[in-house]
């Protein structure tokens, strides 16, 4: 989990897209005064805006963010964490304690805490076999 990687509701367009961008992530929580998730800004979300040619330095995160989105507590299990992601196709979670924000989950993050110790380079142009 990457600790309180987020925007605010009047973070703009294209300093969501930067902190996406620098942190490498695929989508990050919005919040409010109280740190309390209100939506979720993702690559799609900043995609759009560009495609409907909105003003990146006016328009804000706020507008933009994805409504409806599941937050995981604190002491969700990552077979939790997975079940969510794949029931919903959510790219991250955000993290709670106590109705707080705390912290983000991504697939990549979960994939590399669990695939990694067994990470090989495979080649280009060979043939991988999934088991």
């Amino acid at each position: 989990m990457r600790k309180k990687i987020r925007a605010k509701e009047n973070t703009t367009v294209r300093e969501a897209a930067h902190l996406l961008i620098s942190n490498a992530l695929p989508g990050i929580p919005v919040v409010n005064d109280k740190m309390e998730v209100v939506g979720v800004v993702t690559e799609c979300n900043v995609l759009n805006a560009v495609r409907e040619g909105v003003d990146l330095d006016a328009v804000t995160a706020g507008r933009i963010m994805m409504n409806d989105f599941a937050t995981a507590d604190a002491e969700a299990s990552c077979r939790d964490l997975i079940q969510m992601m794949l029931s919903n196709n959510y790219p991250v979670i955000p993290v709670v304690h106590n109705k707080k924000y705390v912290g983000v989950v991504s697939r990549h993050m979960i994939m590399d805490s669990t695939v990694a110790p067994d990470y090989t380079v495979i080649p280009a142009g060979e043939a991988v076999a999934c088991a």
